[in-house]
């Protein structure tokens, strides 16, 4: 479902979202990931869902200075990653299709981190639970995934006001950037989080809500009832850089173990 949908929309998505993602993520969430990211020098990254890879290339110029050893960005649709390739290049980048519920083409322990910015929201739970499996494996020891999806409360919240459209079994659409309609697998955090654990990662997450920025920018979305619109998890292979307790951006994260 997502190769030929992503590609069908792929000029209108990568013209909405541009260079920073559309208002949430320009006003709140970008930064919201790059103050957990820290520094990058020598990390070798993989980002999954690029699309047309404007984090892993505003993540390259915010931290300017400092070199990751090396960066792979992938996206399900190839029409994409060119599109971003040519108007929002990373010269020190490889690009690679992927699709994030298949075997990964990298060996065990290749990366310190993986970023998934609103992909595990956009497939069913068959395919949640391999792309986690996979990203375990290709991540180091202590390596962290850092991933943000639709938060529930949001989905739920659309979902009441009849604003989600059904593809099949799992999928569904909701309102995007602009006139788009993304896609989206309605899921309680509570299947999130014991998808997590299964899988062996320790995580934290935090619920990002909309500032007023964001809101003047998208004022449907004074609608949502007050809900958060995404939450972030902050995974690791491993167990000791996880606290307990921690209060950020408003929100209390929650800490889960394996």
């Amino acid at each position: 479902m997502a190769r030929p949908y992503y590609s069908k929309i792929a000029r209108e998505w990568h013209e909405v979202t541009g260079s920073t993602g559309g208002p949430l993520k320009k006003y709140v969430l970008n930064d919201v990931l790059l103050s957990k990211i820290g520094n990058i020098a020598g990390l070798s990254i993989l980002e999954l869902g690029a699309g047309n890879g404007y984090f892993t290339r505003l993540l390259v110029h915010r931290k300017s200075g400092t070199l990751p050893s090396r960066i792979v960005i992938t996206d399900i649709s190839g029409k994409l990653l060119q599109l971003g390739r040519a108007a929002l290049p990373v010269s020190i980048a490889d690009y690679r299709q992927l699709d994030v519920g298949k075997d990964f083409p990298f060996d065990a322990a290749e990366f310190d981190l993986v970023v998934a910015t609103m992909v595990f929201n956009e497939i069913g739970s068959a395919a949640l639970r391999r792309s986690l499996r996979e990203c375990w494996r290709v991540l180091r020891q202590n390596g962290r995934l850092l991933a943000t999806v639709t938060h529930p409360d949001f989905v739920d919240t659309l979902a009441k006001n009849g604003k989600l459209s059904q593809l099949g079994p799992e999928f569904w659409t909701m309102p995007g950037s602009g006139t788009l309609r993304v896609p989206v697998v309605p899921r309680s955090e509570s299947e999130y989080e014991s998808t997590f654990r299964e899988t062996g990662f320790s995580y934290r997450s935090e619920a990002v809500y909309p500032s007023t920025q964001v809101l003047s920018e998208r004022p449907g979305l004074r609608h949502s009832g007050g809900a958060p619109l995404a939450l972030v998890y902050l995974c690791t292979k491993g167990e000791d850089e996880i606290e307990k307790g921690v209060v950020h951006h408003g929100a209390t994260q929650r800490e889960g173990s394996k």
